[in-house]
């Protein structure tokens, strides 16, 4: 019995099928149905190169955009998160408030019970309003302000003694240095947190 032979269709010039063992009919007429690439020359060439150049241009504006932008709010919020005490003896949760930033106490190991899970209450607070409050989340830390690559101007208190002492903070090498003192700066006490997962 006879086969009948299929006739191939012809590949457009410079077309050579890569195939192990020769194409299919249906790919060689996928193949030669295409439309030749149409070659860039004169006036086009410009028009190609000018819209390449135009957006290469929108995408570094854009860039330089983003990390200006980006630039412009870390430093500020950097602070923001949830920070330890390199002892383990102060956990908290700073955040901004408005234009400043706060922080919540989350754990700290001089304001809770000898079980080192609940909370004493506010007991030396000078308001006496405030002494029948757990110690547990109260807002410690306020009033911290970013100015010229630290944050100052807070007041920290202690629920421990009941003082509230002037704050401020530095971020340097990923660690948090803050600083809490009465009246003069150098003679306060400085404790260094790091950041923690929530």
């Amino acid at each position: 019995m006879i086969t009948p032979r299929v006739r191939e269709p012809v590949l457009p010039d410079g077309v050579r099928c890569l195939c192990e063992g020769g194409c299919t009919p249906d790919a060689r007429n996928k193949i030669a149905s295409r439309k030749p690439l149409k070659r860039i020359t004169g006036m086009n060439a410009s028009l190609v190169l000018r819209q390449s150049a135009v957006s290469m241009m929108l995408f570094v504006v854009s860039l330089f955009l983003t990390l200006t932008a980006h630039a412009q709010q870390a430093p500020g919020d950097g602070i923001v998160g949830i920070w330890e005490a390199d002892d383990g003896s102060v956990k908290l949760d700073m955040y901004k408030a408005g234009a400043a930033f706060e922080a919540r106490l989350l754990y700290g190991n001089q304001v809770v019970e000898s079980d080192n899970v609940t909370f004493k209450l506010d007991t030396r607070n000078p308001d006496p309003a405030q002494r029948s409050r757990s110690l547990k989340n109260i807002v410690f830390l306020t009033g911290l302000r970013w100015d010229d690559g630290e944050w100052t101007g807070g007041s920290l208190y202690d629920g421990s003694s009941g003082r509230t002492y002037t704050c401020k903070a530095t971020i340097k090498d990923g660690k948090m240095y803050l600083r809490g003192y009465l009246g003069i700066s150098a003679l306060g006490q400085t404790r260094v947190f790091h950041r923690v997962n929530a």
